[in-house]
């Protein structure tokens, strides 16, 4: 037998792999290529020697090579976010092979893509009866405690069974622990029957399901994570100091955060502004590239003491080579201190200001609660927004909140440059409400203010 004969049998062999030399090749290219910026000179020869005696004489490892031409599918799969597929293309990607069956249904974790504030998993999910799979996510600590605040959600809906879903969770301050315990609730609908007639309602006219009545899970898999320490340190964070007046509001920007999943852009706010700042619209630039703000998943985060979003993420400039980097700010959107709440007579159809660009549509009785409907103008084609947060308030200033809404077309006799947003106020009895919008308005710059950051140091 010659030495391919005994890797093919090694590879067909092979069953489970060691958790200690799960990432071996993933560890050894990071390290290589910590290396070559480090010592440009530095021979490749030693390293293919040893990575031929590797493959020949360590059965995980020749796995691992033999998995390679699987990152073109995962490529595909990111193509949502252009910082994951530039670590695909560097190939910083830790392959798992996790797999779980339950009650004809099978979950695979496959890869993670990790850094210091940001864990993404790309992960399978099949029915043996066939029927489209719908998942919730649940990230916990390996102990089934709280993690670290973070947050968290799916990257996309409707993904067909077996091929690639994926999952965010970001950190806010502190790193991505050593391990995280996954765990998701999986349920098979039934699948429409495409000869069916499409029923004869308006947007919006769809009853409301309480989510309580949903029935349990067909199935819960639960994944201990453990990442890779080569990719949970890498990352870096630079001091800014720059104060920029937006508006008439004053911001202080003090931290530039840069790794391989993304850009993180800190800020404080001035305490005599008159306006929390809920959107920040900026553009980074640099080595001839162009980053723009994140479109998917978490594209902001606060301190939780104010309505100001305090660090904001954009595309990241990790794997690119660049001297400096510029921050142009372009616009901003606003929430009005004085605007806080925002009054609702639920009856009378009558309501105070509202955001820029939303007028009040419709609100009706549903069972003991309220269907309340505006609409918005798009800020893009097609891009629906949010108008307003979850909390609300009755006359006695209790605190209330609504757990469904709905975004979608208008009806035929609205704006054609609209779309509808329906709020379900459950179980509440009270013919008014005052609701907490997301915005009052937007601003656009004159001019793009500016600053630069040296990354040469």
């Amino acid at each position: 037998m010659n030495r391919n004969e005994e890797y093919a049998a090694l590879l067909r062999e092979l069953e489970t792999t060691p958790p200690a030399l799960e990432t071996t090749l993933p560890r050894a290219k990071a390290r290589l290529r910590r290396r070559r910026v480090l010592r440009p000179a530095l021979s490749l020869a030693g390293f293919a020697c040893c990575f031929v005696l590797l493959v020949n004489f360590c059965a995980p490892v020749a796995y691992a090579c033999s998995r390679v031409p699987f990152l073109r599918e995962l490529a595909a799969a990111v193509t949502f976010s252009p910082s994951l597929s530039r670590a695909v293309d560097n190939e910083y990607v830790q392959p798992l092979d996790l797999t779980q069956t339950q009650n004809g249904l099978t979950a695979r974790v496959e890869y993670l893509i990790v850094d210091q504030k940001q864990v993404n998993i790309f992960y399978r999910l099949d029915a043996e009866s066939g029927g489209p799979l719908r998942e919730e996510p649940r990230i916990l600590s390996p102990d089934s405690s709280a993690p670290p605040p973070c947050s968290y959600g799916l990257n996309s809906w409707d993904v067909p069974n077996g091929e690639l879903r994926s999952l965010t969770v970001d950190f806010v301050e502190e790193n991505v622990p050593d391990a995280l315990l996954l765990e998701l609730d999986v349920w098979q609908d039934p699948e429409e029957d495409p000869l069916a007639e499409p029923a004869d309602q308006q947007v919006g006219e769809e009853p409301w399901t309480d989510p309580a009545s949903e029935p349990d899970p067909l199935a819960t898999f639960s994944f201990e994570l453990h990442f890779d320490p080569t990719f949970t340190a890498s990352g870096r964070q630079l001091p800014l100091d720059q104060t920029l007046t937006l508006d008439g509001q004053t911001f202080t920007f003090t931290r530039l955060e840069i790794y391989p999943t993304h850009l993180r852009l800190d800020l404080e706010e001035s305490a005599e502004n008159t306006a929390w700042l809920t959107q920040l619209f900026f553009t980074v630039e640099g080595g001839g590239h162009v980053y723009e703000p994140v479109a998917n998943g978490v594209t902001a985060t606060g301190s939780g003491e104010s309505h100001t979003m305090t660090s904001y993420r954009a595309e990241s400039p990790y794997f690119e080579d660049a001297d400096s980097l510029t921050i142009r700010v372009t616009g901003a959107e606003w929430l009005d201190k004085a605007d806080e709440r925002v009054w609702v007579d639920l009856a009378g159809g009558k309501t105070g200001p509202l955001p820029e660009g939303v007028s009040f549509y419709d609100a009706k009785r549903t069972g003991a609660g309220w269907e309340v409907s505006f609409l918005a103008r798009y800020r893009k084609e097609s891009h629906f927004h949010q108008i307003f947060r979850t909390e609300y308030y009755d006359s006695e200033g209790n605190l209330w909140e609504y757990h469904s809404w709905g975004s979608g077309g208008t009806p035929k006799d609205c704006p054609e440059d609209s779309f509808q947003v329906t709020l379900y106020l459950e179980d509440y009895p009270y013919d008014e409400a005052w609701l907490c919008p997301q915005y009052s308005r937007l601003w656009q710059a004159p001019e793009p203010l500016s600053f630069t950051v040296d990354l040469s140091e």
